[in-house]
């Protein structure tokens, strides 16, 4: 994006309008400290006809993001050693109860779809994954006191995030009522968002990308949450389309081929000139 911003300034390109660019901290863990500020402080995307994010597309456009939910639920026992183990409260035990009331729930809204165009690999079922790390206990021959998990909910843009979000803790409070002791952090709150291709953005980027690339764009669903949502609640036509593969982001090997940098700048470029 830098090198799009300076290609445009070096080339004379004369824009009926203004880019900015903006570099945010705080995007992988729900961008309280970056875009959602800006946001509440009525800078971000103001007066704005169109929003690109740089994300690792694997040479598609995501113009829809599924939104999401993480909690952390922390439930209580009583400690005893294990031969005196009637002396204790099993919080293993309870947090196994909650997950399977969880799990009943998840059997439910997996049964959803949604209707964007989604890549290879991917599924259209709405998400509810338990246990991403979990954890509890201090040794082998003691009842554990503590146990805890974590509970991720992934939701479709069809989907109203406030509702998801209150079946998931109806199903905490309920284990609740019934006499287990949980607490329960929200880790990330987020979301979805959906732009259709057709609009003025959209249609100059996938102008830009056959241009640059030879090959007719194809627009996705994010798997996961994007930035972009932030601007789409402003109403601003948000898509993303970067370098870079979804399948080694965040791995021990990833990278970008330079090659595609390169093509991406000139996207984006083209991009500006043709909205502006």
């Amino acid at each position: 994006m830098l090198y799009a911003v300076l290609a445009l300034k070096e080339c004379g390109v004369d824009l009926d309008g203004k880019v900015t660019l903006l570099l945010v901290p705080d995007e992988e863990t729900g961008g309280a400290r970056g875009s959602a500020l800006l946001a509440e402080q009525g800078i971000l995307g103001r007066n704005g006809v169109g929003m690109l994010l740089a994300e690792p597309t694997s040479g598609v456009v995501w113009n829809a993001n599924r939104g999401a939910i993480s909690l952390r639920v922390r439930v209580f026992g009583k400690s005893a050693h294990a031969g005196l183990q009637h002396q204790g409260e099993n919080a293993f035990e309870r947090m196994v109860y909650v997950a399977e009331r969880l799990q009943e729930l998840k059997r439910e809204v997996e049964q959803r779809t949604t209707r964007p165009n989604i890549g290879a690999g991917q599924a259209r079922n709405s998400i509810l994954m338990l246990g991403g790390q979990s954890g509890g206990g201090t040794n082998f021959n003691v009842v554990p006191e503590t146990c805890w998990f974590t509970v991720d909910r992934r939701v479709n843009p069809e989907e109203n995030l406030a509702d998801e979000k209150a079946r998931l803790i109806e199903v905490l409070n309920a284990c609740q009522r019934q006499g287990i002791a949980l607490e329960w952090e929200v880790l990330q709150e987020g979301d979805s968002a959906a732009y259709p291709e057709e609009d003025t953005a959209g249609q100059a980027l996938a102008r830009a990308i056959q241009e640059v690339t030879g090959a007719q764009a194809r627009f996705e669903l994010c798997p996961g949450l994007l930035e972009a949502r932030f601007y789409a609640a402003q109403g601003v036509p948000s898509y993303a389309y970067g370098p870079g593969l979804l399948a080694v982001a965040h791995g021990p090997h990833e990278y970008v081929d330079l090659r595609r940098v390169i093509e991406c700048a000139s996207i984006y470029a083209l991009t500006v000139m043709s909205v502006l």
